[in-house]
């Protein structure tokens, strides 16, 4: 069974099981597959399993699909490749034995005192009848001496650091210039600036891909990725009978801002629609009253609801005559006064708390 490994290499690594078929990855809720992570679209990129075969398509993201740091939009994907959605690296693992790659040649150090022992025991050389070339095949087959170290060492300045380990970040970075919510992976070592992946060039080189910043070219170094911290909003739970009071409040509030835009419509426009404007009361009251009971479901809530709709629909009524000085005594008028208030308090009585 395939699956990814969301944030891999760091301490919010979670799993991902693929399922047979479409699977749609984002920050959306819709998705199968959740990232909440800001540099991930709302849908991002689509994995479709279908038997062995594994396949990527990107969706049309902002920030892009790349696997092993190369951007693509529809690819095939391999056990064991890395992926990344914008800033969030992912690993696909299968339960399939991942093939070995095949060995790097390693040139053994040679031993100068052992190759001289061997010369000094060689027998002694044969001398060829027909002139004076001596042979000596242990001479002949001597290795070449190894390279200085100096020469095993050197390496381009923008890769010294992946050879060697992480660079240290400047004191108080953490997170990348352009994007505060992403720790910074990468320090330029002239703009002492710490950047995402996203906010660096890759080129490829000799001796391998080459990251730079794109502001001055200078080859960057990577750094241990800081974690940033984000500011945690402190919710303060009230009391019950606090709720109460607030909810009364608040309501209260809705009801004469909502009066207050009736009569101004009714002045500006110079009629007045109680079909339109009594469900405007209703939802502003309701939405006041949800937000002081702190999304509290309830029937106690709901009437305060009601109660403080009512008020709002008659003061703006009241309001309107005193400023138009209309009196429509007709059935029409009426029945939409009557519907627009029956509208009116059920979106209150939803909104403000009913379960």
């Amino acid at each position: 069974m395939a699956k990814l490994i969301i944030h891999h290499g760091t301490p919010q690594a979670h799993e991902f099981e693929l399922k047979p078929g479409a699977n749609h990855l984002g920050r959306g809720e819709a998705n199968d597959c959740r990232i909440t992570d800001g540099s991930v679209s709302t849908n991002h990129a689509q994995i479709t399993v279908e038997g062995s075969s594994i396949r990527i398509k990107d969706l049309g993201s902002t920030n892009g699909t790349f696997i092993n740091q190369a951007p693509v939009s529809e690819a095939v994907l391999q056990p064991g490749q890395a992926l990344r959605l914008g800033a969030v690296s992912i690993l696909l693992h299968t339960d399939a034995p991942v093939p070995p790659p095949p060995p790097v040649p390693v040139r053994q150090p040679i031993n100068l005192a052992s190759q001289a022992t061997l010369v000094s025991s060689a027998p002694a050389p044969v001398a060829a009848s027909g002139g004076g070339l001596k042979l000596s095949g242990l001479r002949h087959a001597e290795p070449e001496p190894p390279p200085p170290p100096s020469e095993l060492m050197a390496a381009p300045a923008g890769q010294a650091a992946a050879v060697t380990g992480f660079a240290e970040p400047p004191p108080g970075k953490t997170a990348c210039k352009f994007h505060p919510k992403i720790g910074g992976q990468w320090l330029c070592q002239k703009c002492s600036e710490l950047f995402c992946p996203l906010c660096v060039t890759t080129r490829p080189s000799s001796e391998g891909t080459v990251h730079a910043c794109r502001k001055c070219g200078t080859p960057c170094v990577p750094v241990q990725v800081q974690a940033v911290k984000s500011k945690e909003k402190k919710v303060v739970v009230y009391s019950d009978k606090m709720l109460l009071m607030r909810s009364v409040g608040f309501g209260f509030g809705a009801a004469l801002l909502g009066a207050l835009i009736w009569s101004g419509l009714s002045w500006l426009f110079g009629f007045d629609v109680p079909f339109l404007f009594g469900p405007m009361v209703g939802a502003l009251v309701g939405f006041a009253v949800k937000i002081a009971c702190q999304d509290t479901p309830g029937p106690v809530f709901s009437s305060i609801a009601v109660v403080c709709c009512i008020i709002g629909c008659v003061l703006g009524k009241v309001g309107m005559i005193a400023i138009t000085h209309l009196t429509l005594n007709t059935n029409t008028t009426y029945v939409t006064g009557g519907l627009g208030i029956g509208i009116a308090v059920y979106t209150a009585w939803k909104i403000g708390g009913a379960e």
